[in-house]
This record gives C-alpha cells, structure tokens and sequence, in this order.
C-alpha cells in the first residue's frame, strides 16, 4: 500500500507514553516514505514500524520530527543528505529487524542524525561485525543508548582508544572500500521515482484497480509481443500505457 494524504489524515493519532505526539503508521506494508508533508509537521513521532520501507529517504521538511520507530522493515540504506536537511532534530531512531549489514551505514547515519541520542540497530547483520558498538559509540559521539544499553563512560574511553590504534585505521580502510563497493552498486540499481525494481513491483505498487483492471485488458488484447513488452516497460516506469494508436 502506497502511503497517500488520505492514509495520513486518517491514521491513528495520539500522546505516546513519553508525551510526545505520535501519528501512527505501522503495519500498513508501506513501500517507501512519501507524502509526509500531509503532516503538517504536527508530530513529535512517526510510527512506521512493520511495513516494507526499504531505504530512508524522501522526508519533507519535518523541524519537529524527533523520534522514528522503524522497525520490522527491510532498512538497508539512507538518505544522508535529506535526513540531515529535512529533519535535523531527531533524536531517537529505532532500526531494530531490518537488513542493515555494512559499518558505513553508521557513519551515514552519523552523518545523517548529528542529534542522535538513543539508537536502536539489534536485528540488524551489523551488529555482528567486529567492533560494532565501539564502531558506532565513536561515529556518533552525542548517543546516550544503543540497543537499549546505556553508553557508559568507559565505553567511550575504549572506543576512543579502538579509533586511534593500528587496527582502528584497518577497520576505517576496509569500511572505506565497504562504502565505495556500496555506491557502486547503488548507482547500477538507481531507478526513476516511480519506476519499480520490476514491472510487476511497480504494478502493484503504483497504479489504482481501475488501471490495474485497464492494464490487463490491454495486455490480454495485445496484437504481438512487442506490444506487450512496450506496455510492460511503461508499466515498470511507473506509467499508465497509451493505446497504440491505429
């Protein structure tokens, strides 16, 4: 389900239990963040757990934004720049379950959330890497608590000492070539907005049942398999096809 205005306006809206003010988003297999804007920027939290988002990116300008509960998605990747521009005040972010496995995501969310003071990332492969929480206790100096663990003061001491020995600087050189390996195949993946990864994931994704219903019909009166493949291609562009005209 494509998250829309009409979802957002009638989405559960409420005072979670720490005072903040919640719009609730969860389970709604959302694919991406979108439309956002409808909020007004009315919202302390965003509940976006249990859906299907993929990558965080695409947020309006949101000033008030300080907490995103995220998880129980598919997570692999961020939007550094619109985060830090677009909401520069979060402060807690739960990514806990979802596919996050490379260290230079830390530095993006670093990067990303220069606020941070609560992260969550248990369930992610990440955390299985070598020195993943002095990794990130380090690259985000301002968190309080990862993975529901207060960062204590030895710990940071550590992290400090970890970052400037020998097998710290291996660690920055392998996560370096860790982070060019990933742009690299972010940039082969790159598709338009709109576009699925497929015909059929932007077929599901972006088009209404009368078009649905409007797009079968064409393809199941289609004269030769060209047609098809050109009804497909403007499909997985995220575009309703034109008749062929006569």
């Amino acid at each position: 389900m494509r998250l829309s205005a009409e979802i957002i306006s009638q989405s559960e809206q409420r005072t979670n239990p720490l005072g903040e003010r919640e719009i609730v988003l969860r389970g709604l297999a959302i694919p991406a963040i979108e439309h956002l804007g409808a909020t007004r920027d009315l919202f302390d939290s965003i509940d976006f757990a249990d859906n299907r988002i993929t990558r965080l990116e695409n947020f309006p300008r949101l000033m008030r934004l300080s907490s995103l509960l995220l998880s129980g998605n598919s997570i692999e990747s961020f939007d550094t720049k619109n985060m830090k521009t677009n909401i520069p005040n979060l402060k807690y972010l739960s990514l806990a379950h979802n596919r996050i496995s490379g260290l230079h995501e830390i530095n993006n969310i670093a990067e990303a959330c220069d606020k941070l003071e609560d992260l969550t990332l248990i369930g992610n492969p990440v955390t299985r890497r070598q020195h993943y929480r002095l990794y990130t206790i380090n690259k985000i100096p301002t968190l309080k608590v990862l993975d529901f663990q207060k960062v204590k003061l030895a710990e940071r001491e550590k992290a400090k000492r970890l970052a400037a020995s020998s097998a710290g600087a291996a660690l920055e050189g392998d996560i370096q070539i860790e982070a060019r390996d990933a742009a690299k195949t972010s940039k082969a993946n790159t598709f338009n907005p709109g576009e699925g990864q497929s015909a059929k994931e932007s077929f599901v994704t972006n088009f209404t049942p009368e078009q649905k219903a409007e797009i079968k019909n064409m393809i199941a009166n289609a004269s030769s398999p060209a047609e098809i493949e050109r009804i497909e291609e403007c499909v997985k562009r995220g575009e309703f096809p034109k008749p062929m005209e006569a």
